[in-house]
């Protein structure tokens, strides 16, 4: 009974986590885009990839009182936004059961033992809840980094492709042909959009929120500006690909020179684990001594808590954002 309890205990807070932690993902996409990109005049509508009928058609889970759930829950659209541009078949009722299931039954089996305390026990859980969302989140990272390293060479084949004579809809349907994943992909679709009546400026506008990085979101502007003023858009793609490219090189260079403080932190990071491996070796009874009393243990817990934080912290001082 008291292991029943403890399961639905960890099942429910594992979801509580669950929502906390797309709220955060949610409200910081919203903070990054109000400072990348140009936030919605009043009145003005936002730009769908859907029809509201097909929208409503979306199945969130195939379990129907799950999805039913689900549909109640502000955040669960942005969860499977963000599923679909990590590029993954999962659905947000398999990630939401999926983070629940492995918050609970990790929690769970870590309040067994006595000599695990139980905030301990609930972190845990609480990290296990957030460890698929992480997933996602780091798919989806580096999609997006695959995809920025791909975008200056594909605007020189696209602007070669609109100087031997190719209008735009055929230089990116050449892209979408010749470039691999995931930008081949993303320009099929715009061309597909195109094709079946959208404007450029909408069918761009979609390609910028799939890939919410500033390349897409400067050759997107750099289109819709010529197609309203007119110009040589090969010219102006061509300037735009060689600022990327010079962007790329300054971002390796800065990599470059933080790798030191990088390989800094993780040496300092598993070090400790290290000596206490060797030590386990040499001499167990000499380390097992501090988990025979209380003190001990909770010494080895707050090491734990530091070692883990200064990790992070020195990972986050080490990070240079361009």
């Amino acid at each position: 009974m008291r292991g029943l309890l403890i399961f639905l205990a960890m099942f429910a807070a594992a979801f509580v986590a669950a929502g906390l932690a797309v709220s955060f993902v949610t409200a910081l996409s919203y903070v990054r885009v109000q400072r990348g990109g140009r936030p919605l005049l009043p009145g003005e509508p936002e730009i769908e990839t859907l029809p509201p009928l097909l929208k409503e058609q979306e199945n969130l889970s195939t379990i129907r009182i799950w999805g039913k759930l689900l549909a109640r829950v502000s955040h669960v659209h942005t969860l499977k936004k963000h599923i679909e541009e990590a590029n993954l078949s999962w659905s947000p009722g398999r990630v939401t059961l999926a983070m629940l299931l492995a918050g609970a039954t990790t929690g769970s089996l870590l309040a067994v033992p006595d000599w695990i305390p139980g905030w301990l026990a609930a972190l845990a859980g609480l990290a296990a809840t957030l460890g698929p969302y992480l997933y996602i989140l780091r798919r989806r990272a580096e999609r997006f980094q695959k995809f920025a390293a791909l975008f200056p060479e594909a605007l020189d084949t696209l602007t070669r492709a609109l100087k031997a004579g190719y209008p735009l809809s055929a230089a990116i349907e050449l892209l979408g042909n010749e470039q691999p994943e995931p930008l081949a992909g993303e320009m099929r679709r715009t061309r597909d959009e195109w094709k079946l009546g959208t404007s450029w400026d909408h069918a761009l506008d979609n390609l910028a929120s799939r890939i919410p990085i500033p390349e897409v979101r400067l050759f997107a502007a750099a289109v819709k500006m010529q197609n309203r003023i007119g110009g040589r858009l090969n010219d102006v793609l061509a300037r735009v690909g060689e600022g990327m490219r010079d962007a790329a090189v300054l971002e390796s260079e800065v990599r470059a020179i933080s790798v030191h403080s990088r390989m800094t932190g993780m040496v300092l990071t598993f070090l400790p684990l290290g000596i206490v491996i060797m030590m386990m070796l040499v001499n167990p009874g000499y380390v097992m001594t501090l988990t025979y009393s209380s003190t001990g243990r909770t010494l080895i817990l707050v090491a734990i808590i530091a070692n883990v934080t200064a990790h992070f912290l020195i990972r986050h001082l080490s990070r240079v954002r361009m």
